[in-house]
């Protein structure tokens, strides 16, 4: 998937699990070091991988090396080793200087170089070409604006078209960014001799390709470009890499910027928009977006929607990636950043007279409500579906139909009204198919369906159908457990559950791991019959949760735990786990209040407290019914 290989879903935990599973494998032979380069520019996820690498391969023979800019140590103060690179000492720095430059000269080449040897590098190179009398520029950066200066036309030309593209650079995108220069292949290997750039592995078939020898000349070279000019060449660029990257995974995301770079560049300048640079830029930012929230990679998908969404003209509506923005902000928990946007959406919506799109609006809100201020966040929303759905429907809209059938289902599930969760998910995935949303709800529409009224051995065969029941999901996984179990195959139950929880643990625990274990695995060994090991899993599984702060899969668990306690005949323990899950649950979170009344209620009556048990036993079976 990572590859691009396969169109499976994954997501940025799993990727790092199996990179650092890669490198573990590699290790058992011998001593395994890794570099990487310029990390920087990476991505949070990446450095998350790096990271993730570094603190769980223990046992292994691992050393990670990653070179960067000083300013990413500021940022990563608590990676373990920092090694910095002082300015070279005052005989390395003589060491460098040929003997042939002396005297004066020599002396203002050392002082100006302050010991960073690229300065020194770089003025050798000006000192043979220029011959006789020469300034030392003051700065770096003056330096080698005066090399690019010290070549031909032609040289510097190919040189700033390279820069476009970026340290990396194609033979072939020179050529396209200037198709009046007929000696670009002569002009890039004297560019080679004199050290300015040198060959580099290719990323397309039938390319040369080449690398600047230092970012900084790269930097210098693209800086010498007029704002206009490369406002022309990053449009142009877009246009031959959309040609020739076909193979890219990350084709989109490199379009996308490259388009960016040039609507920003024109509008620096004061030039009209460009409607169809813009329109592009934003189909293929919003493209990049939407794969990286497929893979769970929120903090990438938040980044590019907010760029694409800034490509969406005041007077126009953008529902997909507007509302797909909302749906990743809510990914990650950020309420603040969220309802402003969603609220500005509805406001927009409704000024230009658009009600499909106010509606959903509205939905989306109703949604960010239900987890951010529960209490009738979930019956304000049932009641603005009934008013929307009907509208969808007549309009036959699909993206506004996957939005309002994603949502019922939400509804549903959360009410344990779980047949018409089933049936709302599953109208909500075909309406995102149609609508080209990469959207399939799988452990939606499987948690339904167990909770719910469908066959087990018809829940299995619709995972199997799904391709999903052998993946890494240990979400989905512990559903398919929960089937087996519930038809007596509790040791291939138990088999599947130890791989995941052990799977999860391997990647550092956290909710997932927590939910699998207090909710799947705790049940599993209640049907099978063994309070003991359920409340084992009860008390492991809320001590992860505690430690992580979260409310919400902690009260549904500490109800299971609760059950599991009363099994065991501990009555004190379970009366307490009872009363901590009615104050963690939300009053409509149906499942949760269920199980703590279920287990007071059983309390009640084994003290003999009848007249207190039997209501809160109906009381029970009434929000089940």
């Amino acid at each position: 998937s990572l590859l691009g290989e396969s169109t499976d879903t994954t997501s940025a935990d799993e990727i790092a699990w199996a990179f650092r599973k890669t490198l573990e494998h590699a290790a058992r032979e011998r001593p395994l070091v890794v570099v990487f380069d310029d990390i920087q520019w990476g991505e949070a996820t990446f450095r998350e991988l790096i990271e993730h690498v570094a603190l769980l391969s223990s046992g292994a023979a691992i050393l990670l090396l990653c070179l960067a800019r000083p300013e990413l140590g500021e940022r990563h103060s608590t990676w373990p080793v920092t090694l910095r690179l002082e300015p070279l000492g005052d005989d390395s720095v003589e060491e460098l200087i040929p003997e042939r430059i002396a005297g004066d000269l020599r002396q203002r080449i050392i002082r100006a170089a302050g010991g960073n040897p690229l300065f020194i590098t770089e003025m050798l190179a000006v000192a043979q070409e220029a011959g006789g009398e020469m300034v030392v520029p003051p700065t770096l950066q003056a330096l080698l604006a005066a090399r690019l200066d010290q070549l031909e036309p032609g040289e510097r030309s190919v040189l700033e078209r390279g820069s476009v593209e970026g340290e990396v650079f194609h033979r072939g995108a020179v050529q396209a960014l200037a198709p009046e220069e007929t000696h670009v292949t002569p002009r890039l290997a004297a560019l080679v001799r004199k050290h300015l750039i040198r060959p580099d592995k290719p990323q397309f078939a039938g390319e040369d390709g080449f690398r600047f020898r230092h970012l900084l000349s790269r930097d210098a070279a693209y800086d010498a470009l007029p704002k206009a000019t490369r406002a022309e060449l990053h449009a142009r660029f877009a246009t031959w890499l959309e040609q020739h990257g076909t193979e890219l995974v990350e084709l989109d995301g490199l379009l996308g910027y490259h388009l960016e770079q040039a609507c920003h560049y024109r509008a620096e300048l004061g030039l009209p928009v460009d409607e169809e640079l813009a329109a592009a830029a934003r189909s293929h930012l919003s493209a990049a977006g939407l794969r990286a929230r497929q893979r769970l990679d929120y903090a990438a998908a938040v980044r590019l929607l907010t760029r694409a969404v800034a490509f969406v003209p005041a007077d126009e509506i953008d529902r997909l990636i507007e509302l797909e923005l909302v749906e990743v902000l809510l990914d990650i928990g950020s309420g603040t950043e969220a309802f402003p946007r969603v609220a500005s959406f509805i406001e927009r919506a409704s000024a230009a007279g658009d009600r499909i799109s106010e509606l959903c609006g509205r939905i989306k809100e109703g949604m960010l409500r239900t987890y951010f201020e529960p209490e009738g966040a979930t019956d304000q929303m049932a009641a603005l579906l009934e008013q929307a759905l009907p509208v969808f429907e007549a309009a036959g809209d699909d993206l506004a139909l996957y939005i309002g059938y994603s949502a019922l289902g939400q509804v549903a599930s959360t009410h344990a009204q779980m047949g018409e969760g089933v049936r709302a998910y599953d109208r909500a995935a075909a309406h995102a198919q149609r609508a080209g949303v990469p959207a399939r709800l799988v452990e939606e529409r499987t948690w339904t369906r167990l909770a719910g009224p469908t066959p087990l051995p018809d829940l299995l065969t619709w995972m199997d159908e799904q391709g999903e029941a052998g993946t890494p999901n240990a979400t989905v996984r512990g559903f398919a457990a929960n089937a087996l179990a519930m038809l007596g195959r509790f040791e291939e139950a138990r088999k599947i559950l130890a791989d995941a929880r052990a799977e999860l643990a391997d990647r550092g625990g956290g909710l997932w791991l927590g939910g699998l274990t207090g909710e799947a695995s705790l049940d599993v060994e209640l049907l099978a019959g063994d309070p003991a090991a359920a409340a084992a899993f009860g008390e492991s599984a809320s001590r992860i949760l505690d430690e992580l702060g979260e409310r919400a899969v902690l009260s549904t668990v500490t109800g299971w735990h609760a059950q599991a306690l009363y099994a065991l005949d501990g009555l004190e323990e379970a009366d307490a786990a009872a009363e901590r899950a009615a104050a963690l649950g939300a009053s409509d979170d149906a499942i949760t209040q269920m199980l703590w009344r279920q287990v007071r209620a059983k309390v009640l009556a084994r003290r003999g407290e009848h007249a207190e048990a039997e209501p809160m036993a109906r009381a029970a079976v009434a929000i089940g019914e």
